[in-house]
């Protein structure tokens, strides 16, 4: 087994073990500093996925988002190519669970958009490192994405979930900030 996929398995375990009050209470540490982030404030349009049991809840960040006025753009996973299409949607019957069980927009009910018309892409993963790199859940979606993406990239995840270096591939490309529970740490390019 590949050193990612035992790093990945080890961090989704304590994720899962993680009581939900205390779950719930670093979401909310994640999502306040998120909101006081320039990057946040200025995003028109915002790439988001619709998080899974496992992951820091987004649904809130969502509801915040369109309160403010802003565009929630969320990928749909083209199996075939291992390629995502975002969509911009604002009603819950124009999303469905899809790929994986993640819950995707439906492509006939929302609005397709260019990846690259999106402001601000909340990047989801697992484990850190300091230089920004991630590991994933290990479809590769994200990889493809980001390889042509023009907009700024962020990551929310708690301190636990950053090392100091996780193994790399040449393909793989680093968020430009991550928020944590305590501090927002902007990756030097």
């Amino acid at each position: 087994m590949s050193e990612k996929k035992i790093l990945r398995q080890k961090m989704l375990k304590y994720l899962s073990g993680l009581p939900e009050h205390e779950k719930k209470e670093m979401a909310e540490k994640l999502q306040k500093k998120l909101y006081t982030s320039p990057l946040f404030q200025k995003a028109e349009t915002i790439g988001i996925t619709i998080s899974t049991d496992i992951e820091w809840n987004t649904y809130e960040i969502i509801e915040k988002a369109r309160e403010e006025g802003k565009k929630i753009a969320s990928p749909k996973c083209i199996v075939k190519t291992k390629e995502m299409q975002y969509y911009v949607w604002d009603q819950q019957d124009q999303i469905q669970v899809g790929y994986a069980g993640i819950k995707e927009p439906i492509p006939e009910k929302a609005t397709p958009i260019a990846a690259n018309d999106i402001d601000l892409l909340l990047v989801p993963g697992i484990i850190f490192d300091k230089s920004g790199y991630r590991i994933g859940y290990g479809g590769g979606y994200y990889d493809r994405m980001l390889a042509n993406y023009t907009g700024t990239t962020l990551s929310l995840c708690i301190e636990k979930q950053i090392v100091d270096q996780i193994p790399r591939e040449h393909y793989d490309l680093p968020v430009e900030q991550l928020i944590t529970e305590k501090r927002m740490i902007k990756i030097p390019k």
